[in-house]
């Protein structure tokens, strides 16, 4: 009897899901760009994005004594692929003086991006920090990195690359504040 049951609740699960998909496959719109939440375990074989799945910027703007600058991940292919909120957002940079920090440590969560859908992230460093030495221009570079993907965010506007302001000695450090990825924009 109870295994009868447990069918019965199987057969009736599996009946709403293909339910659920008909009703969104044909009757949503098939342009809108949407993020939709899935856990780890149901997410498909090989789903996670690749670099050219992805397009990504990132633009800064300097605001009294600070640069701020938002990151945009994009999924410019022409399915939805899985990204990894949380703290997959890192940066590049030879100084030994720079230190990253985390504004949150968030759970891990996977989503999946459907084609045109962005995520976003943002960073924050001072512009001109305050240093008993002189201020070097030290290059910097943002990377969305899992252990599926590898991905470079490009800089935006006048110039290539963006630099970071940071003291000359390796004892006066300089803190680059990064935000987990997120499925709205970040603002400060």
């Amino acid at each position: 009897m109870k295994r009868l049951l447990l069918v019965v609740i199987l057969i009736a699960i599996i009946g709403f899901t293909v339910a659920n998909y008909y009703f969104i496959a044909h009757f949503s719109n098939p342009h809108a760009a949407t993020i939709t939440p899935m856990s780890v375990s149901a997410a498909p074989q090989n789903a996670f994005c690749q670099s050219n799945q992805l397009s990504g910027d990132i633009a800064a703007q300097g605001a009294a004594g600070n640069i701020y600058a938002t990151l945009k991940l994009t999924n410019t292919g022409k399915t939805s692929c899985e990204v990894t909120l949380g703290n997959s957002i890192t940066a590049l940079f030879s100084a030994r003086n720079i230190i990253t920090h985390y504004e949150q440590n968030p759970e891990e969560k996977n989503i999946m991006l459907s084609p045109g859908a962005t995520v976003y992230s943002q960073v924050h460093y001072p512009n001109g920090p305050q240093c008993q030495s002189t201020i070097v221009q030290q290059p910097i570079a943002f990377f969305y990195k899992t252990p599926q993907t590898d991905f470079a965010f490009k800089p935006t506007g006048p110039t290539a690359k963006l630099i970071v302001q940071a003291c000359s000695s390796e004892a006066e450090k300089t803190i680059i504040d990064i935000w987990p990825i997120s499925k709205t924009p970040i603002t400060q």
